[in-house]
């Protein structure tokens, strides 16, 4: 009976071992990873944190919603001492064709939230390859295929890359040129995401220019 105890007390001493070993050695971004999660009203939290964000934005800032829009674009999960959310929404007034990048960072307990920073993201310039500009107007064709627009033009106005824990994830603030199917031209927008797995996705459309 001793041994058997004592086996069992060397077991679970080398699994703890053997658990400090693989976190010393895991990447960081593997153990701090954010979660990206779907926007929708029914992903959990996600409705309370645009409210509180709203709230936050009116009452500390001096935002007022009548003549700013707040406009949620990323939202991610992270379970770290708890849970914590992160929110990346563009800010921009309603008369102004352009927005301030956001992200905002917020904690979970007992049901209650926090903000615990919110800061505008400072926008940087990179040299882009002609493999990645060609993703990127194959994401906005595919984002336009049903309206049967064709892209003339992409003009890259602002880069966002700094997103600390958000690996390999950068923002893209471009103005398109569009043709349609009766032959207008079309000007327009667009917030681009670039994600770790090396994909462009069109994830909002400002505003349209005619």
């Amino acid at each position: 009976m001793f041994f058997k105890k004592h086996n069992i007390q060397k077991f679970i001493l080398l699994s703890l071992i053997i658990n400090i070993s693989l976190c010393e050695r895991l990447p960081k971004q593997f153990l701090e990873s954010w979660g990206e999660k779907i926007i929708n009203e029914k992903t959990p939290d996600y409705s309370s944190i645009v409210e509180i964000v709203e709230k936050y934005y009116v009452t500390e800032e001096g935002y007022s919603l009548d003549e700013t829009e707040i406009i949620p674009f990323g939202f991610f999960k992270q379970t770290v001492n708890g849970i914590n959310y992160r929110l990346l929404c563009a800010i921009k007034k309603k008369a102004d064709q352009t927005p301030t990048i956001y992200d905002i960072m917020l904690h979970k307990h007992n049901n209650v939230f926090k903000v615990l920073s919110a800061k505008s993201l400072e926008y940087s310039s990179t040299d882009m390859s002609k493999k990645d500009k060609k993703k990127m107007e194959t994401s906005i064709v595919k984002y336009y295929f049903e309206k049967l627009y064709t892209v003339k033009e992409m003009e890259i106005q602002y880069e966002y890359h700094k997103l600390g824990g958000l690996y390999d994830y950068a923002i893209y603030d471009l103005i398109v040129k569009l043709n349609n199917e009766d032959d207008e031209n079309v000007e327009k927008r667009l917030l681009i995401v670039y994600r770790n797995d090396r994909t462009f996705t069109v994830e909002l459309e400002l505003k349209e220019k005619k």
